[in-house]
């Protein structure tokens, strides 16, 4: 689970660089907050949900895999409702929040982890 994470990470980061590299080049920062979610949920989030996963390798089971699915799906959905709705698309409303609510429970999902982790391990 942790190598999984990690690579997710690297992918979020080459991606939000490139949307920085692209955002650059046309001078157009319209997707600004679209590279801010890839680089602090995909990049930053990822790596720390790998490290954690990659040092207490007891919660690599369980509700690890469907935190992983959870968490990913979030951050794609977002990104893509702020990159539509910050070109001026409405349809993209929806995409942004239910994108946020899907983080939420990808955040209160890995909580959840974390703290059964730390009972189990404590009660060894």
């Amino acid at each position: 689970m942790a190598s999984l994470c990690f690579r997710t990470s690297v992918v979020f980061a080459l991606v939000a660089a490139g949307l920085a590299l692209w955002m650059t080049a046309n001078h157009d920062y319209r997707a600004l907050h679209a590279e801010v979610v890839l680089f602090v949920l995909g990049w930053g989030s990822f790596m720390a949900y790998g490290l954690y996963y990659r040092t207490i390798a007891v919660a690599a089971a369980g509700l690890a895999k469907l935190h992983y699915v959870v968490a990913l799906v979030g951050v794609i959905v977002e990104a893509i409702g702020i990159i539509g709705t910050e070109w001026g698309n409405p349809f993209f409303d929806p995409f942004r929040i239910i994108g946020a609510l899907i983080v939420a429970m990808g955040f209160v999902l890995f909580a959840i982890i974390v703290f059964a982790t730390r009972e189990t391990a404590a009660q060894r």
